[in-house]
């Protein structure tokens, strides 16, 4: 029996998947004003497909440094596809939107180009096109110039000690010191790109931002903690994540409404990176559902704040997939380092004041089930530390 075609396709998967995106901005650039919306949307669909099927098929370009992350790191490939889908959805039907959908579609495929590099490296390089873009598109925003050239010189900061480290990473002679000095370099450079520790506040500035700005943090986050959760530096990106965590979780307490969003998204991503830092498959597992609760809920926080009204509630109380990566993440803790469970669990808290009313908006199945979670939790922290 002749064998199945399948497998002869799957080359082909990668290349589709990454290119999709670049193509896409080309017909939305020639589409009528008055069918750019529903174009944005099948491409955008289309081209996440083609990432999900990528992904399944574990897929590689041949003689090329792309190939979908390994392990439970897969799942980020799609990710800023699925982001670009939803804001899609839910963007502004105004004609003079179309540069901003162009650009997006442009960024998310840097996204998913930087994801799918294999080495740090390449990686890097990768990220800083994407930072470059979104800093640009700031620029050239009415009202967001000043925004725009100070994210700018920030990411051009952390692209310049990025590439470097990953370059010292890459040497076959790199050893003790100077690996370690390369490790150091990617992951301060990289997480300044992705406004990680005190880049975060620069990064997460803009208020009444355009659908390109305000899908900075997906577009930036995903591809950087996908190389730093791989690296060999974990405590500096442990670092990164707590103090991100805290600079969110102060900020929120006294920002206004309109503010709430994005640094909610901040806060999504600085426990993101925490797990990245923990490692093991509990620590990858809580990365990914975090990062993909920031891919679903990132294009909505330029409408307000993507996690109701009381800014990251649910991140604290709902059994969804926020709820789920921060156990994940405290449970990778436990193996990692058990002195940063205390502050990183007091920092959610202190970030995820209670909805406006006093109720937490889950019901009695969403607070059982909250129960569960968290009894489960005490049990592997319990047996942990015997």
């Amino acid at each position: 029996m002749a064998p199945v075609p399948v497998p002869v396709m799957i080359p082909v998967l990668m290349p589709l998947a990454l290119c999709w995106p670049f193509l896409s901005m080309g017909v939305l650039a020639a589409c009528p004003p008055a069918s750019v919306r529903a174009a944005a949307t099948g491409l955008s669909a289309i081209g996440l497909g083609l990432a999900v099927l990528a992904v399944l098929s574990r897929s590689v370009w041949p003689a090329t440094p792309f190939a979908v992350p390994p392990g439970p790191l897969g799942i980020l490939l799609p990710l800023p596809l699925l982001a670009l889908f939803v804001a899609s959805l839910s963007a502004d039907a105004a004609p003079a939107r179309r540069g901003a959908r162009v650009l997006t579609h442009g960024l998310a495929g840097g996204a998913v180009v930087a994801t799918a590099c294999a080495d740090p490296l390449s990686g890097a390089v990768a990220v800083g096109g994407v930072a470059m873009l979104v800093a640009l598109a700031t620029a050239v925003t009415r009202g967001a110039a000043r925004a725009g050239w100070d994210l700018f010189r920030l990411s051009l900061s952390g692209i310049l000690l990025a590439v470097p480290g990953a370059a010292l990473l890459a040497a076959s002679d790199a050893a003790g010191r100077l690996e370690g000095l390369g490790g150091v370099l990617l992951t301060v450079g990289l997480g300044t790109v992705a406004g990680l520790g005190p880049a975060a506040p620069v990064v997460l500035a803009a208020e009444d931002a355009v659908a390109p700005v305000a899908l900075a943090p997906v577009m930036t986050s995903i591809p950087v903690l996908r190389h730093l959760a791989e690296g060999v530096d974990r405590a500096d990106v442990l670092a990164l994540g707590v103090v991100t965590l805290w600079l969110m979780a102060l900020s929120i307490r006294v920002a206004p409404v309109g503010r709430r969003g994005r640094l909610s998204l901040g806060l999504a991503v600085g426990l993101a990176a925490v797990a990245a830092g923990a490692g093991g498959a509990a620590g990858q597992a809580g990365l990914a559902a975090l990062l993909l609760s920031v891919a679903l809920l990132g294009p909505l926080a330029r409408h307000g704040e993507p996690f109701g009204s009381g800014g990251v509630a649910p991140l604290l109380y709902s059994p969804l997939l926020p709820f789920g990566g921060l156990v994940l993440t405290l449970v990778a803790l436990c193996g990692a380092a058990p002195l940063l469970l205390l502050p990183v669990a007091v920092g959610v808290v202190v970030g995820s004041p209670p909805p406006a009313g006093g109720g937490s908006r889950t019901g009695w199945l969403g607070r059982g089930v909250a129960g569960l979670l968290l009894a489960g939790l005490v049990v592997l922290v319990v047996r942990g530390w015997r």
